[in-house]
């Protein structure tokens, strides 16, 4: 499989929007800041939001506790252990040194 070995998925099937690469997590800060950036933060997409069920948002709403739960995914979306197993998508905040 050739996405394995180079990372680059390409979506060349019709009515694809767009090809993809991915990167193993310890490689992310070493590729931009050997490209001159100086890294802010790394963060997930959703934090652990993005493996709520609409029961567990549903919970919480009920118990209107909405923003301590906001609160929480907020807090995990920075958590290193959760960015390679809970989120999809990363975020890289970073400044051109």
């Amino acid at each position: 499989m050739e996405f394995k070995k180079t990372g680059v998925f390409n979506h060349s099937d019709q009515g694809r929007f767009t090809g993809a690469y991915f990167f193993n997590i310890e490689d992310i800060l070493p590729f931009f800041e050997g490209h001159g950036f100086e890294t802010i933060k790394l963060v997930a997409s959703t934090g652990i939001g993005g493996r709520l069920t609409k029961e567990n948002w549903d919970y919480w709403s009920a118990r209107g506790e909405e923003d301590m739960l906001m609160e929480l995914i907020y807090e995990s979306a920075e958590d290193p252990y959760i960015l390679g197993a809970n989120a999809s998508h990363l975020l890289y905040i970073g400044r051109k040194k």
